[in-house]
């Protein structure tokens, strides 16, 4: 796994291509505000959208830190340009700035572990993933239910929650990432389970560990999980907002890339080209809104 610990940065030091949050310096910096009283999705969307082509070809970024906003973003990162490297800050003035590559992570750590999982029939209903440890509230329970358009029986629910009583060691990449494997796979869950499209996740509300275990269950059920967010009302009393899809986001980020590409006027280079030809083209393009390839 791809590792690296740093001092904290000034706030001047980019840290990742891309920046979600205050507190972490990008190449980039767009905060993201997410309005707690309307679905996420368009809210993901619309950022996206405005940042343009700034959401191409990012090798690294510093995640908003909502867990179902995190999980959201990674399906359309990874249709335009990559499953990225993710970069955060544990807690404390003094802790690390660490990154976790994503995509190795899924495939290096996870997608070879699903040689573990053993064959057998589907749970008919549908299981929810609880990372966050705290379960379903009977109102919860009865809310996410109406969502689904289910019997409550047909919902199991089967604790996933990372760390040590949630407790995440965010001093290092592997301590991040420890474990989540084998918590998903101590589930029991068979292929078929997995592959069902009823498996259900629910994070805490932490953005980058959140987005890490929804990498880990995609890496053993090769899609996005459909992402059950929680939302408090006036009392504090949390209930289900929504559930959301993040694999279409793919289908969408898709999309995206298609009217980013009709947007801007390409040219294209080919043969031998001098590097002070190229070097000058590159500055004039970029005066003009144009992209050079080749």
């Amino acid at each position: 796994m791809t590792q690296t610990n740093t001092p904290a940065p000034t706030p001047t030091a980019p840290v990742a291509d891309l920046s979600m949050i205050p507190a972490l310096s990008g190449r980039v910096n767009a905060s993201l505000n997410l309005d707690f009283s309307r679905p996420f999705v368009q809210q993901i969307q619309a950022y996206l959208e405005g940042l343009g082509n700034d959401a191409r070809g990012l090798r690294s970024v510093a995640l908003v830190d909502q867990g179902v906003a995190a999980i959201l973003m990674l399906p359309a990162l990874e249709m335009l340009g990559g499953l990225p490297t993710v970069v955060f800050k544990g807690f404390g003035q003094d802790a690390p700035v660490v990154s976790v590559d994503l995509s190795v992570f899924r495939h290096n750590e996870v997608r070879l572990r699903r040689a573990e999982l053993a064959h057998g029939e589907a749970f008919a209903g549908f299981t929810v993933l609880d990372g966050s440890g705290r379960g379903l509230t009977p109102v919860q329970l009865t809310e996410l239910a109406a969502l689904l358009n289910c019997e409550e029986g047909s919902i199991r629910t089967m604790n996933v929650q990372a760390g040590t009583k949630g407790q995440v060691d965010l001093t290092s990449a592997k301590g991040a990432v420890d474990g989540m494997a084998d918590l998903l796979i101590q589930t029991g869950l068979t292929v078929e389970d997995w592959t069902s499209g009823r498996v259900i996740f629910l994070p805490g509300g932490m953005g980058n560990i959140g987005a890490l275990q929804a990498t880990a269950v995609h890496g053993l059920s090769e899609a996005w999980p459909r992402t059950i967010r929680l939302a408090a009302d006036t009392g504090k009393v949390f209930h289900v907002a929504e559930v959301v899809d993040p694999q279409a986001m793919r289908q969408w980020a898709v999309g995206l890339a298609a009217r980013l590409d009709g947007a801007i006027p390409v040219a294209v280079l080919s043969g031998e080209i001098p590097e002070a030809f190229r070097a000058a083209l590159a500055v004039l393009a970029a005066e003009h809104g144009v992209e050079i390839r080749g």
